[in-house]
């Protein structure tokens, strides 16, 4: 990953080597993936574990000197990052994995540390060539109804709102209140390109439901942000949680971690929460809010629409978008209730059933299309047989017709060959006087005479 200088952040000459590198990235997402990675990593290397933080056991550590520490120190590199990668292996899926890695690599490397090539194409070939992957169950209407029964009023807003515009976690925590237009319809909200995925500013719409649990949740928002700092004095002061401006202007001022872990208890407390047999992970992720996005609006409006909205950078070109906002609003309009969750759940099955009674008879009209070609085409082929026996026998008749003409000529001349060899025949007889033979010519002539008859 590429740092982007002119983005970098001024900061004092006093901070720390790690504090001054994730200042130079302004998007949260990256700065968050490289602070997770390199303390994941010190936390490996040096045998801290979380569970006895979270359990008071041990005080939170200063990742800031434990990193200046590793610089400093003459470790065994290779050893590190290999132990490293191995504890990667039992404890994330492989594509979580390898990005950790990746973005720990780069950071040491910005740093000076750095490992064997050897070391390297192991880690790349053995170690990280990946592990079991959670199989996701897929999330639908029903699943997030009943998990939001179990909600608080800030995490119902939030749900409701991933439900209904396919963002991305970070960039929906990333999002001002300024950034929401309760004045428009369906209500706009807009993601600034320093918190997006691809760095491209976008917008994108909530439903009308997802609209008005927001607006219930900013009543008591202020509210909320004093008694969260209260509850949370004594994790404040151990370092286990931070402080809650009232001066955040975010429009969900809590962390993926926290929002992760309502979800998981919701999830629980409707009896959903369901665990990969292999990677013991929840099958229901919060990603899957952004699925379910996509494959309900892909079953009423266009799925470039869909793609659009939810940030796929793809989709986001000037080249590539024909629709200005008022239509994307539009389009957005026809489906909203297909993510909708709780209003619109009668009219969502009454046109999936809709869709389901169309498909079916779609499929029985094509069939019915496939047996009448049949039918067309083996009729066509026995006219075409009919024609050509009848050709055939028109042939014969004129064959029989000529056979009979030579026949009849035929009968003619032997007729006239044999009364002439007749004539000649008694003729000679006579002149002969000799009336066997006489007798014998007649006999031969009315014998003749009688098979023609």
């Amino acid at each position: 990953m590429v740092k982007k200088a002119e983005k970098k952040r001024v900061v004092p000459a006093t901070v720390s080597k790690l504090q001054k590198f994730l200042a130079g990235y302004s998007n949260p997402s990256s700065r968050a993936g490289y602070k997770n990675s390199i303390e994941s990593f010190l936390g490996c290397v040096y045998g801290i574990q979380k569970s006895d933080i979270k359990a008071g056991k041990i005080s939170a550590p200063d990742y800031n000197s434990l990193f200046e520490q590793y610089l400093l120190s003459k470790r065994d590199n290779d050893a590190d990052f290999i132990r490293f990668s191995e504890y990667l292996i039992e404890t994330r899926p492989a594509l979580s994995a390898k990005q950790t890695m990746t973005l720990l690599r780069y950071a040491m490397t910005y740093h000076g540390i750095t490992i064997s090539k050897g070391t390297s194409q192991d880690i790349r070939r053995e170690t990280m060539k990946g592990s079991a992957a959670t199989v996701d169950r897929v999330l639908n209407t029903k699943i997030i109804n009943e998990a939001l029964q179990h909600c608080t009023i800030q995490s119902k807003a939030l749900f409701l709102c991933l439900a209904s515009n396919g963002a991305r976690l970070n960039e929906m925590l990333s999002v001002n209140i300024n950034d929401v237009d309760f004045n428009s319809h369906p209500v706009k909200m807009t993601f600034r390109g320093e918190n997006t995925k691809n760095g491209q500013q976008r917008f994108t719409f909530i439903s009308d439901e997802a609209a008005a649990s927001v607006q219930e949740w900013l009543k008591v928002r202020g509210q909320y942000i004093e008694m969260s700092n209260a509850k949370s004095k004594k994790l404040i002061e151990r370092g286990l949680a931070s402080i809650k401006s009232a001066e955040d202007t975010r429009l969900f001022p809590f962390s993926d971690a926290s929002v992760t872990a309502w979800w998981n208890d919701a999830l629980a407390a409707s009896g959903e929460l369901t665990k990969d047999d292999v990677t013991g992970r929840n099958q229901l992720r919060i990603h899957g809010f952004r699925k379910f996005f996509l494959s309900q609006m892909s079953l009423v409006i266009s799925k470039e629409i869909g793609e659009f909205l939810a940030g796929h950078s793809a989709y986001l070109s000037g080249s590539y978008r024909r629709y200005d906002d008022e239509t994307v609003a539009g389009e957005y309009l026809k489906a909203m209730h297909m993510v909708s969750v709780a209003g619109s759940k009668e009219v969502k099955e009454l046109e999936n059933e809709l869709k389901e009674k169309i498909a079916e008879q779609s499929v029985k009209t094509e069939k019915h299309a496939d047996t009448m070609i049949q039918i067309i085409e083996e009729s066509m082929k026995m006219k075409n047989e009919m024609r050509a026996l009848q050709e055939q026998n028109a042939a014969l008749q004129v064959r029989l017709q000529n056979i009979e003409q030579v026949s009849e000529e035929q009968n003619k001349n032997l007729n006239l060959m044999v009364g002439l060899w007749g004539e000649l025949a008694i003729r000679s007889a006579e002149r002969s006087k000799d009336p066997e033979l006489m007798k014998g010519v007649k006999e031969l002539l009315n014998n003749y005479n009688a098979s023609r008859s």
